[in-house]
Protein backbone atom coordinates (compact mmCIF):
# COMPACT_ATOMS: atom_id res chain seq x y z
CA UNK A 1 0.00 0.00 0.00
CA UNK A 2 1.24 3.56 -0.85
CA UNK A 3 0.74 4.54 2.73
CA UNK A 4 3.88 2.37 3.81
CA UNK A 5 7.08 4.03 3.85
CA UNK A 6 8.11 1.24 1.30
CA UNK A 7 5.27 2.01 -0.73
CA UNK A 8 5.59 5.90 -0.27
CA UNK A 9 8.84 5.35 -2.05
CA UNK A 10 8.03 2.82 -4.69
CA UNK A 11 5.17 5.81 -5.60
CA UNK A 12 7.96 8.63 -5.39
CA UNK A 13 10.42 6.78 -7.82
CA UNK A 14 7.34 5.81 -10.50
CA UNK A 15 6.72 9.50 -10.20
CA UNK A 16 10.82 10.64 -10.68
CA UNK A 17 10.69 7.76 -13.78
CA UNK A 18 7.60 8.95 -15.10
CA UNK A 19 5.41 5.87 -15.07
CA UNK A 20 1.76 5.73 -13.54
CA UNK A 21 0.78 3.73 -10.60
CA UNK A 22 -1.67 0.76 -11.66
CA UNK A 23 -5.33 1.53 -10.84
CA UNK A 24 -7.05 1.12 -7.63
CA UNK A 25 -9.60 -1.75 -6.98
CA UNK A 26 -12.70 -0.54 -5.60
CA UNK A 27 -12.58 -0.14 -2.47
CA UNK A 28 -15.06 -2.04 -0.10
CA UNK A 29 -14.11 0.50 2.70
CA UNK A 30 -11.62 -1.68 4.92
CA UNK A 31 -8.38 -0.50 5.55
CA UNK A 32 -5.42 -1.56 8.05
CA UNK A 33 -4.05 1.38 10.00
CA UNK A 34 -1.13 3.50 9.19
CA UNK A 35 2.01 3.94 11.84
CA UNK A 36 2.23 8.19 12.25
CA UNK A 37 5.45 9.46 12.55
CA UNK A 38 4.95 13.01 11.58
CA UNK A 39 6.06 15.15 9.46
CA UNK A 40 9.82 14.84 10.31
CA UNK A 41 12.14 12.62 12.59
CA UNK A 42 15.62 13.69 13.53
CA UNK A 43 18.00 11.34 11.98
CA UNK A 44 21.21 13.01 13.35
CA UNK A 45 23.27 15.67 11.38
CA UNK A 46 22.68 15.89 7.98
CA UNK A 47 26.28 16.69 6.69
CA UNK A 48 29.68 15.54 7.75
CA UNK A 49 30.61 19.78 8.25
CA UNK A 50 30.68 21.26 11.32
CA UNK A 51 30.53 24.93 12.21
CA UNK A 52 33.01 26.85 14.22
CA UNK A 53 32.25 28.69 17.28
CA UNK A 54 35.74 30.67 17.76
CA UNK A 55 38.92 30.95 15.87
CA UNK A 56 37.09 33.09 12.40
CA UNK A 57 35.11 35.08 11.50
CA UNK A 58 31.77 34.66 11.61
CA UNK A 59 30.01 33.50 8.33
CA UNK A 60 33.17 33.34 6.84
CA UNK A 61 34.59 30.10 4.58
CA UNK A 62 37.10 29.59 7.68
CA UNK A 63 34.59 29.26 10.08
CA UNK A 64 33.11 26.03 8.60
CA UNK A 65 35.21 22.61 9.30
CA UNK A 66 35.02 21.02 5.97
CA UNK A 67 37.68 18.60 6.56
CA UNK A 68 35.23 15.68 6.90
CA UNK A 69 33.64 17.00 3.31
CA UNK A 70 34.33 14.73 -0.29
CA UNK A 71 34.85 19.00 -2.11
CA UNK A 72 35.40 17.06 -5.60
CA UNK A 73 32.10 15.96 -5.08
CA UNK A 74 30.78 19.66 -5.94
CA UNK A 75 32.50 19.64 -9.22
CA UNK A 76 29.46 17.46 -10.72
CA UNK A 77 26.68 19.77 -8.91
CA UNK A 78 23.86 21.90 -11.27
CA UNK A 79 25.13 25.25 -10.89
CA UNK A 80 21.77 26.71 -11.68
CA UNK A 81 18.41 26.75 -10.67
CA UNK A 82 16.35 27.07 -7.18
CA UNK A 83 17.47 24.52 -3.93
CA UNK A 84 14.86 24.17 -1.27
CA UNK A 85 16.87 22.58 2.16
CA UNK A 86 15.88 20.35 4.75
CA UNK A 87 17.95 22.65 7.83
CA UNK A 88 18.40 20.92 10.85
CA UNK A 89 19.63 22.74 13.72
CA UNK A 90 22.70 22.14 16.26
CA UNK A 91 22.57 22.08 19.66
CA UNK A 92 23.13 25.79 21.31
CA UNK A 93 24.46 26.78 24.70
CA UNK A 94 22.49 25.05 27.25
CA UNK A 95 19.20 24.68 25.16
CA UNK A 96 20.38 21.18 24.08
CA UNK A 97 19.56 19.72 20.90
CA UNK A 98 16.76 21.45 18.89
CA UNK A 99 14.68 18.47 18.16
CA UNK A 100 13.22 20.58 15.08
CA UNK A 101 13.61 21.64 11.60
CA UNK A 102 12.86 24.40 9.17
CA UNK A 103 13.03 24.95 5.61
CA UNK A 104 15.77 27.09 3.87
CA UNK A 105 16.65 27.65 -0.05
CA UNK A 106 19.01 29.24 -2.29
CA UNK A 107 18.53 30.10 -6.13
CA UNK A 108 21.52 30.26 -8.89
CA UNK A 109 20.91 32.04 -11.91
CA UNK A 110 22.19 29.99 -15.53
CA UNK A 111 25.72 31.41 -15.25
CA UNK A 112 25.85 29.94 -11.66
CA UNK A 113 26.07 33.16 -9.34
CA UNK A 114 24.00 33.22 -6.49
CA UNK A 115 20.69 35.93 -6.99
CA UNK A 116 19.07 35.02 -3.49
CA UNK A 117 19.38 33.21 -0.22
CA UNK A 118 16.71 32.66 2.20
CA UNK A 119 14.50 35.00 0.42
CA UNK A 120 17.10 38.03 0.21
CA UNK A 121 19.50 39.20 -2.06
CA UNK A 122 22.51 37.04 -2.31
CA UNK A 123 26.01 38.93 -0.99
CA UNK A 124 29.53 37.58 -2.03
CA UNK A 125 30.69 34.69 -1.27
CA UNK A 126 32.84 31.22 -3.16
CA UNK A 127 31.19 28.87 -6.16
CA UNK A 128 34.34 27.64 -7.52
CA UNK A 129 34.36 24.56 -8.76
CA UNK A 130 34.75 22.29 -5.53
CA UNK A 131 33.48 25.39 -3.15
CA UNK A 132 30.16 26.38 -2.94
CA UNK A 133 29.53 29.51 -0.15
CA UNK A 134 26.90 31.63 -0.69
CA UNK A 135 25.39 33.98 2.11
CA UNK A 136 22.42 36.98 2.49
CA UNK A 137 22.36 40.07 4.80
CA UNK A 138 18.78 41.42 6.52
CA UNK A 139 18.66 43.64 9.15
CA UNK A 140 16.04 41.13 10.51
CA UNK A 141 17.66 38.06 10.24
CA UNK A 142 21.70 38.65 10.08
CA UNK A 143 24.20 37.31 8.14
CA UNK A 144 22.89 33.81 6.64
CA UNK A 145 25.62 31.66 5.02
CA UNK A 146 25.51 28.13 3.30
CA UNK A 147 28.36 25.96 2.70
CA UNK A 148 28.61 23.56 0.59
CA UNK A 149 29.96 19.56 2.02
CA UNK A 150 28.90 16.54 -0.42
CA UNK A 151 26.46 15.96 -3.43
CA UNK A 152 24.81 13.60 -2.90
CA UNK A 153 24.02 13.40 -7.30
CA UNK A 154 24.36 16.48 -9.58
CA UNK A 155 20.66 18.04 -8.17
CA UNK A 156 21.38 17.25 -4.34
CA UNK A 157 23.77 18.30 -1.57
CA UNK A 158 24.87 18.65 1.92
CA UNK A 159 26.85 20.90 4.16
CA UNK A 160 26.12 23.44 7.38
CA UNK A 161 24.87 26.65 7.62
CA UNK A 162 25.14 29.65 10.21
CA UNK A 163 23.42 32.51 11.35
CA UNK A 164 25.67 35.46 12.10
CA UNK A 165 24.42 38.97 14.69
CA UNK A 166 26.91 41.06 14.77
CA UNK A 167 29.64 38.58 14.10
CA UNK A 168 28.37 36.36 17.04
CA UNK A 169 27.20 33.20 16.06
CA UNK A 170 23.51 32.51 16.70
CA UNK A 171 22.03 29.65 14.59
CA UNK A 172 24.25 26.63 12.98
CA UNK A 173 23.23 23.37 12.02
CA UNK A 174 23.64 20.89 8.78
CA UNK A 175 21.77 20.72 5.91
CA UNK A 176 20.72 18.91 2.97
CA UNK A 177 19.15 20.59 0.05
CA UNK A 178 17.41 19.55 -3.98
CA UNK A 179 16.83 21.51 -6.87
CA UNK A 180 13.42 21.63 -7.66
CA UNK A 181 13.29 20.93 -11.25
CA UNK A 182 10.93 19.04 -12.68
CA UNK A 183 10.90 15.07 -12.34
CA UNK A 184 12.80 13.30 -14.73
CA UNK A 185 10.45 12.48 -17.43
CA UNK A 186 7.66 14.91 -16.44
CA UNK A 187 6.56 17.52 -18.71
CA UNK A 188 4.77 20.70 -18.62
CA UNK A 189 1.25 18.83 -17.94
CA UNK A 190 -0.41 15.49 -18.23
CA UNK A 191 -3.85 13.05 -17.63
CA UNK A 192 -5.64 14.83 -21.26
CA UNK A 193 -5.57 18.31 -19.31
CA UNK A 194 -4.96 21.26 -20.99
CA UNK A 195 -3.34 24.72 -20.23
CA UNK A 196 -5.72 27.46 -22.03
CA UNK A 197 -4.98 30.41 -20.53
CA UNK A 198 -2.11 32.35 -18.14
CA UNK A 199 -2.98 35.64 -16.70
CA UNK A 200 -0.01 38.21 -14.85
CA UNK A 201 -1.31 39.22 -12.19
CA UNK A 202 0.30 42.82 -11.00
CA UNK A 203 0.17 42.97 -7.44
CA UNK A 204 2.11 41.88 -4.74
CA UNK A 205 2.51 38.17 -4.48
CA UNK A 206 -0.90 35.93 -5.97
CA UNK A 207 -1.60 33.12 -3.25
CA UNK A 208 -5.59 32.66 -3.29
CA UNK A 209 -8.30 32.96 -5.41
CA UNK A 210 -12.40 33.01 -5.76
CA UNK A 211 -13.87 31.91 -9.06
CA UNK A 212 -18.44 33.05 -9.09
CA UNK A 213 -19.58 32.34 -12.30
CA UNK A 214 -17.66 34.47 -14.96
CA UNK A 215 -15.37 36.36 -12.81
CA UNK A 216 -12.56 35.37 -10.86
CA UNK A 217 -10.74 37.26 -8.06
CA UNK A 218 -7.25 36.71 -7.14
CA UNK A 219 -5.77 37.67 -3.62
CA UNK A 220 -1.85 39.10 -3.49
CA UNK A 221 -0.23 39.15 -0.19
CA UNK A 222 2.34 41.97 0.16
CA UNK A 223 5.88 41.40 -1.06
CA UNK A 224 9.76 42.35 -0.27
CA UNK A 225 10.22 41.50 -4.30
CA UNK A 226 6.96 42.23 -6.10
CA UNK A 227 5.46 45.07 -3.64
CA UNK A 228 2.24 45.47 -1.85
CA UNK A 229 -0.75 43.27 -2.44
CA UNK A 230 -4.21 43.39 -2.89
CA UNK A 231 -7.27 42.80 -5.01
CA UNK A 232 -7.22 41.80 -8.71
CA UNK A 233 -10.39 40.75 -11.15
CA UNK A 234 -10.68 39.13 -13.55
CA UNK A 235 -13.46 39.00 -16.61
CA UNK A 236 -13.36 34.84 -17.36
CA UNK A 237 -16.40 34.79 -19.81
CA UNK A 238 -14.12 33.00 -22.21
CA UNK A 239 -11.89 31.08 -19.87
CA UNK A 240 -9.15 31.13 -22.87
CA UNK A 241 -8.63 34.43 -22.81
CA UNK A 242 -9.05 36.65 -19.17
CA UNK A 243 -9.43 40.09 -19.10
CA UNK A 244 -7.92 41.89 -16.43
CA UNK A 245 -11.03 44.44 -15.52
CA UNK A 246 -10.14 45.83 -11.96
CA UNK A 247 -7.12 46.14 -9.59
CA UNK A 248 -7.33 47.62 -6.09
CA UNK A 249 -6.08 47.78 -2.47
CA UNK A 250 -6.86 49.82 0.38
CA UNK A 251 -4.69 52.78 2.20
CA UNK A 252 -2.22 50.99 4.15
CA UNK A 253 -4.42 47.41 4.05
CA UNK A 254 -3.04 45.88 0.75
CA UNK A 255 -1.53 42.23 2.67
CA UNK A 256 -4.27 39.82 2.15
CA UNK A 257 -4.29 36.16 2.00
CA UNK A 258 -7.38 34.74 0.90
CA UNK A 259 -10.99 35.32 -0.31
CA UNK A 260 -14.21 33.97 -0.35
CA UNK A 261 -18.19 34.73 -0.89
CA UNK A 262 -21.85 35.02 -0.19
CA UNK A 263 -24.83 36.79 -1.99
CA UNK A 264 -22.75 39.59 -3.64
CA UNK A 265 -20.32 40.42 -0.80
CA UNK A 266 -16.90 39.52 -1.03
CA UNK A 267 -14.99 38.61 2.25
CA UNK A 268 -11.21 39.06 2.11
CA UNK A 269 -8.92 37.83 4.75
CA UNK A 270 -6.21 41.04 5.61
CA UNK A 271 -2.88 40.38 7.60
CA UNK A 272 -3.67 43.58 8.97
CA UNK A 273 -7.14 44.46 9.55
CA UNK A 274 -9.27 41.44 9.66
CA UNK A 275 -12.02 40.79 7.01
CA UNK A 276 -12.30 42.90 4.47
CA UNK A 277 -15.76 43.14 2.81
CA UNK A 278 -16.53 44.11 -0.85
CA UNK A 279 -19.80 44.73 -2.42
CA UNK A 280 -19.81 42.85 -6.23
CA UNK A 281 -23.30 43.15 -7.02
CA UNK A 282 -20.57 44.78 -9.94
CA UNK A 283 -18.95 41.52 -10.48
CA UNK A 284 -16.13 43.48 -12.52
CA UNK A 285 -16.17 46.65 -9.75
CA UNK A 286 -15.62 45.46 -6.55
CA UNK A 287 -17.25 48.49 -3.73
CA UNK A 288 -15.82 48.67 0.14
CA UNK A 289 -18.23 48.12 2.45
CA UNK A 290 -16.41 47.82 5.91
CA UNK A 291 -14.44 45.37 7.98
CA UNK A 292 -15.95 43.17 10.14
CA UNK A 293 -13.85 44.02 13.32
CA UNK A 294 -13.75 47.16 14.83
CA UNK A 295 -9.96 46.38 15.98
CA UNK A 296 -7.16 45.51 14.07
CA UNK A 297 -6.59 41.63 13.69
CA UNK A 298 -4.64 39.49 11.30
CA UNK A 299 -6.68 36.81 9.75
CA UNK A 300 -5.08 34.48 7.06
CA UNK A 301 -7.94 32.70 5.58
CA UNK A 302 -11.56 32.89 5.77
CA UNK A 303 -14.70 30.19 4.17
CA UNK A 304 -18.36 30.41 4.54
CA UNK A 305 -20.39 27.25 5.35
CA UNK A 306 -24.84 28.54 4.92
CA UNK A 307 -25.26 31.73 7.07
CA UNK A 308 -21.39 30.85 8.53
CA UNK A 309 -18.44 33.03 8.03
CA UNK A 310 -15.74 31.25 9.47
CA UNK A 311 -12.11 33.60 9.92
CA UNK A 312 -8.93 31.99 10.54
CA UNK A 313 -6.36 34.48 12.53
CA UNK A 314 -2.68 34.40 12.19
CA UNK A 315 -2.38 35.09 15.89
CA UNK A 316 -2.62 31.99 18.08
CA UNK A 317 -4.63 34.42 20.85
CA UNK A 318 -7.68 35.02 17.73
CA UNK A 319 -8.07 31.24 16.87
CA UNK A 320 -10.74 31.00 14.22
CA UNK A 321 -13.53 33.87 14.73
CA UNK A 322 -17.08 32.54 13.85
CA UNK A 323 -19.48 35.32 12.46
CA UNK A 324 -23.12 34.97 11.55
CA UNK A 325 -23.78 36.37 8.04
CA UNK A 326 -27.74 35.23 7.72
CA UNK A 327 -27.44 39.35 6.77
CA UNK A 328 -24.30 38.94 4.46
CA UNK A 329 -23.20 42.96 4.77
CA UNK A 330 -23.28 42.71 8.46
CA UNK A 331 -21.39 39.97 9.89
CA UNK A 332 -21.62 39.28 13.63
CA UNK A 333 -19.55 37.82 15.40
CA UNK A 334 -20.65 34.98 17.61
CA UNK A 335 -17.21 33.50 18.88
CA UNK A 336 -13.84 32.40 18.94
CA UNK A 337 -13.09 28.99 18.39
CA UNK A 338 -9.27 28.50 19.49
CA UNK A 339 -8.11 24.43 19.41
CA UNK A 340 -11.86 23.56 19.23
CA UNK A 341 -12.16 25.41 22.71
CA UNK A 342 -12.31 29.16 24.25
CA UNK A 343 -10.31 31.73 23.98
CA UNK A 344 -8.82 31.83 27.66
CA UNK A 345 -7.65 28.71 26.68
CA UNK A 346 -4.59 30.01 24.20
CA UNK A 347 -3.29 27.09 22.72
CA UNK A 348 -1.93 27.55 18.99
CA UNK A 349 -3.88 29.08 16.10
CA UNK A 350 -5.96 27.56 13.88
CA UNK A 351 -6.27 27.08 9.95
CA UNK A 352 -8.61 26.26 7.02
CA UNK A 353 -12.07 25.33 8.60
CA UNK A 354 -14.33 22.93 6.16
CA UNK A 355 -17.80 21.91 7.03
CA UNK A 356 -18.98 19.05 6.16
CA UNK A 357 -22.52 17.56 7.19
CA UNK A 358 -22.69 19.75 10.46
CA UNK A 359 -19.66 19.08 11.50
CA UNK A 360 -16.51 21.88 11.39
CA UNK A 361 -13.20 20.11 10.48
CA UNK A 362 -10.00 22.63 11.61
CA UNK A 363 -6.64 22.78 10.73
CA UNK A 364 -4.84 23.93 14.34
CA UNK A 365 -1.50 23.88 13.42
CA UNK A 366 1.04 22.30 15.82
CA UNK A 367 -2.13 20.37 17.15
CA UNK A 368 -3.17 19.29 14.23
CA UNK A 369 -7.03 18.28 12.82
CA UNK A 370 -9.53 18.71 15.11
CA UNK A 371 -13.61 18.16 14.51
CA UNK A 372 -15.98 20.25 16.44
CA UNK A 373 -19.59 21.01 16.89
CA UNK A 374 -20.15 24.35 16.37
CA UNK A 375 -24.16 24.38 16.77
CA UNK A 376 -24.08 22.81 20.46
CA UNK A 377 -24.99 25.48 23.03
CA UNK A 378 -23.47 27.37 24.51
CA UNK A 379 -20.15 27.34 22.89
CA UNK A 380 -18.18 24.50 21.35
CA UNK A 381 -17.67 20.83 21.37
CA UNK A 382 -14.65 19.12 20.49
CA UNK A 383 -15.67 15.56 19.33
CA UNK A 384 -12.13 14.42 18.26
CA UNK A 385 -8.65 15.67 16.89
CA UNK A 386 -5.76 14.25 15.32
CA UNK A 387 -1.96 15.41 15.62
CA UNK A 388 1.26 14.26 15.30
CA UNK A 389 4.84 15.21 15.91
CA UNK A 390 5.73 18.63 14.64
CA UNK A 391 2.16 19.28 12.99
CA UNK A 392 1.95 22.43 10.94
CA UNK A 393 -1.54 21.26 9.70
CA UNK A 394 -3.21 23.99 6.78
CA UNK A 395 -5.51 22.10 5.02
CA UNK A 396 -8.15 19.76 4.71
CA UNK A 397 -10.90 18.09 2.36
CA UNK A 398 -13.70 15.76 3.55
CA UNK A 399 -16.05 13.15 1.74
CA UNK A 400 -18.00 10.35 2.06
CA UNK A 401 -16.56 6.94 0.36
CA UNK A 402 -17.90 3.70 0.73
CA UNK A 403 -19.92 4.63 3.68
CA UNK A 404 -16.72 6.48 5.54
CA UNK A 405 -16.42 10.09 6.23
CA UNK A 406 -12.50 10.42 4.97
CA UNK A 407 -10.96 13.57 5.73
CA UNK A 408 -7.79 14.57 3.51
CA UNK A 409 -5.31 16.70 5.57
CA UNK A 410 -1.85 18.21 4.88
CA UNK A 411 0.61 20.30 6.84
CA UNK A 412 2.88 22.91 5.66
CA UNK A 413 6.72 22.96 5.99
CA UNK A 414 9.32 20.27 5.38
CA UNK A 415 8.39 17.19 5.18
CA UNK A 416 4.44 17.69 4.88
CA UNK A 417 2.22 15.58 2.82
CA UNK A 418 -1.10 14.47 2.12
CA UNK A 419 -2.93 12.28 5.21
CA UNK A 420 -6.08 10.27 4.43
CA UNK A 421 -7.95 10.21 7.81
CA UNK A 422 -11.06 7.84 8.46
CA UNK A 423 -13.36 10.22 10.67
CA UNK A 424 -16.67 8.47 10.79
CA UNK A 425 -15.96 8.05 14.69
CA UNK A 426 -14.18 11.96 15.57
CA UNK A 427 -13.29 10.38 18.62
CA UNK A 428 -11.14 7.42 17.06
CA UNK A 429 -9.56 8.76 13.96
CA UNK A 430 -7.22 6.47 12.35
CA UNK A 431 -4.82 7.11 9.74
CA UNK A 432 -5.16 5.31 6.41
CA UNK A 433 -3.69 6.21 3.77
CA UNK A 434 -0.56 8.82 2.80
CA UNK A 435 0.43 11.01 -0.10
CA UNK A 436 3.93 13.00 -0.72
CA UNK A 437 6.51 14.27 -3.06
CA UNK A 438 9.93 16.07 -2.02
CA UNK A 439 10.25 16.77 1.49
CA UNK A 440 11.81 19.88 1.06
CA UNK A 441 8.65 20.63 -0.99
CA UNK A 442 4.94 21.64 0.30
CA UNK A 443 1.63 21.01 -0.21
CA UNK A 444 -0.88 24.34 -0.61
CA UNK A 445 -4.29 23.94 -1.06
CA UNK A 446 -7.00 20.79 -1.72
CA UNK A 447 -10.53 20.17 -3.65
CA UNK A 448 -12.27 17.51 -4.05
CA UNK A 449 -14.43 16.93 -6.59
CA UNK A 450 -15.97 13.42 -6.70
CA UNK A 451 -13.26 11.10 -6.23
CA UNK A 452 -10.89 13.41 -7.90
CA UNK A 453 -8.53 15.55 -5.31
CA UNK A 454 -6.64 18.69 -6.59
CA UNK A 455 -3.56 19.57 -4.86
CA UNK A 456 -1.42 22.42 -5.25
CA UNK A 457 1.58 21.44 -4.36
CA UNK A 458 4.05 24.74 -4.74
CA UNK A 459 7.19 24.00 -6.84
CA UNK A 460 5.47 20.55 -7.78
CA UNK A 461 2.37 22.77 -9.47
CA UNK A 462 -0.74 21.04 -9.20
CA UNK A 463 -1.25 17.05 -8.88
CA UNK A 464 -4.71 15.27 -9.29
CA UNK A 465 -5.00 12.25 -7.22
CA UNK A 466 -7.67 9.49 -7.76
CA UNK A 467 -8.83 8.70 -3.91
CA UNK A 468 -12.07 6.65 -5.11
CA UNK A 469 -9.90 3.81 -3.33
CA UNK A 470 -8.64 6.60 -0.71
CA UNK A 471 -5.85 4.17 0.97
CA UNK A 472 -4.21 4.43 -1.96
CA UNK A 473 -4.42 7.98 -3.76
CA UNK A 474 -3.32 8.03 -7.77
CA UNK A 475 -1.72 10.38 -9.34
CA UNK A 476 -3.67 10.89 -12.47
CA UNK A 477 -2.36 14.21 -14.12
CA UNK A 478 -0.25 17.26 -13.15
CA UNK A 479 0.50 20.36 -14.57
CA UNK A 480 4.14 21.79 -13.57
CA UNK A 481 3.36 25.90 -13.36
CA UNK A 482 6.84 26.56 -11.86
CA UNK A 483 9.99 27.27 -13.87
CA UNK A 484 13.10 28.72 -12.17
CA UNK A 485 13.47 31.09 -15.23
CA UNK A 486 10.11 32.64 -14.58
CA UNK A 487 10.57 36.92 -13.90
CA UNK A 488 10.56 37.26 -9.89
CA UNK A 489 11.08 33.74 -9.42
CA UNK A 490 12.32 32.88 -5.74
CA UNK A 491 13.62 30.58 -3.26
CA UNK A 492 11.23 30.56 -0.38
CA UNK A 493 8.54 27.62 0.84
CA UNK A 494 5.73 29.70 -0.74
CA UNK A 495 6.80 29.81 -4.38
CA UNK A 496 5.03 28.09 -6.73
CA UNK A 497 1.74 26.58 -6.93
CA UNK A 498 -1.00 27.89 -4.32
CA UNK A 499 -4.52 29.10 -4.55
CA UNK A 500 -7.07 26.73 -6.24
CA UNK A 501 -10.53 26.20 -7.30
CA UNK A 502 -12.26 23.70 -9.57
CA UNK A 503 -15.86 25.39 -10.02
CA UNK A 504 -17.66 22.50 -12.25
CA UNK A 505 -17.36 24.55 -15.35
CA UNK A 506 -15.10 21.82 -16.91
CA UNK A 507 -11.89 24.02 -16.04
CA UNK A 508 -9.08 24.20 -13.14
CA UNK A 509 -8.23 27.77 -12.31
CA UNK A 510 -5.12 28.15 -9.66
CA UNK A 511 -2.74 31.20 -9.06
CA UNK A 512 1.29 30.58 -9.06
CA UNK A 513 3.00 33.38 -7.35
CA UNK A 514 4.66 34.38 -9.91
CA UNK A 515 2.63 33.45 -13.51
CA UNK A 516 -0.51 34.81 -11.98
CA UNK A 517 -3.77 32.93 -13.22
CA UNK A 518 -3.23 30.12 -14.95
CA UNK A 519 -6.89 28.41 -16.37
CA UNK A 520 -6.50 24.47 -17.49
CA UNK A 521 -9.22 21.97 -18.26
CA UNK A 522 -10.18 19.09 -15.90
CA UNK A 523 -8.79 16.31 -16.64
CA UNK A 524 -11.35 13.74 -18.35
CA UNK A 525 -13.24 11.30 -16.47
CA UNK A 526 -12.05 7.82 -15.49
Amino acid sequence: MRCTHLAWTVLLACVTAGCSPPAAAPWDGQYIALEERGDWTDTGPLSACRVLEEGAECGSIDSFDLSACKLRSLEGLERQGVYRSELRFDARGTQGVRMATRGGGFKLNTRGIPEQVQGTQAIAGVWDARMLLISSYSQDEGLFTFAGCNAVNPRSLTGCFSRCRQGVLVESGTFRAERVARFKGEHEVSGGMKLVAESPVELGMPVDLQVLGDWAYVVSQDSAVRGPGGLTVFDIHEPSAPVQVARMKLAGDSDWRGATARSGVLYVASAKSGVVLFDISRPEAPVFLRRALDKSVGVGMVSVDGDRLYAVGLDAKAGTMMFDISKPAEPQLLQHIVSGARLMDEPSSSQGPVSYQGRLYVNHRGEGLQVVDTYTEPGVRVLGRYTYPHANSRASAVGTFAGRIVAFESSLGVGARLRVLDVSEPHHIVKIGEYGLRAVVSPRAMELRGSRLYLTYHQEGLRVLDVDNPTQPREVAYFNSFRETDPGRGDMLEEGATGLQVPGDGHVYIVDTARGLIVLTEPPPP
